[in-house]
């Protein structure tokens, strides 16, 4: 709520509504020999008043408007300063990640060989009426596995 009214507040339909508020109690109250006319006579003290304080009023919010800008500026250059960081880190995770699937892909490779080559070698061995399987072959199934 209190955002809102300091929006409202510091909006330049406000600003414009003090200044020109400030510009005419000025008028009215530093124009020479005004205070001799009948219609503005009686309020050239209280002009003078309101025109320091309106001046004084336009002062603040000003300020308050500027503080708060260059706040919501410094947030937006730490945020985009935390993005380009994230940004870094993904392009580093994503380098290790392409490495790591290129390895995967390689040692993938290299078990296929391994199988086809064992394969071929069962391929080779002529079909006996019993197991022919040996210590040879253990040993390349344990080398296919390493």
């Amino acid at each position: 709520m209190s955002d809102l009214i300091w929006s409202l507040a510091t909006s330049y339909l406000s600003l414009t509504g003090i200044g020109i508020l400030a510009a005419v109690a000025l008028i009215v109250g530093h124009v020479p020999l005004a205070k001799y006319l009948p219609v503005v006579g009686p309020y050239v003290v209280l002009a003078r008043f309101v025109s320091y304080l309106a001046l004084m009023l336009l002062a603040f919010l000003i300020g308050t408007r500027l503080a708060d800008e260059r706040a919501a500026v410094k947030q937006l250059k730490t945020d985009l300063a935390y993005a380009r960081l994230q940004i870094e880190a993904q392009k580093v995770v994503a380098e290790t990640a392409a490495k790591l699937r290129a390895q995967a892909e390689q040692q993938a490779a290299t078990l296929d060989k391994k199988v086809t080559d064992y394969e071929d070698q069962l391929a080779k061995q002529p079909e006996g009426c019993g197991c022919a399987f040996d210590d040879g072959d253990v040993n390349s199934l344990r080398g296919i596995a390493r």
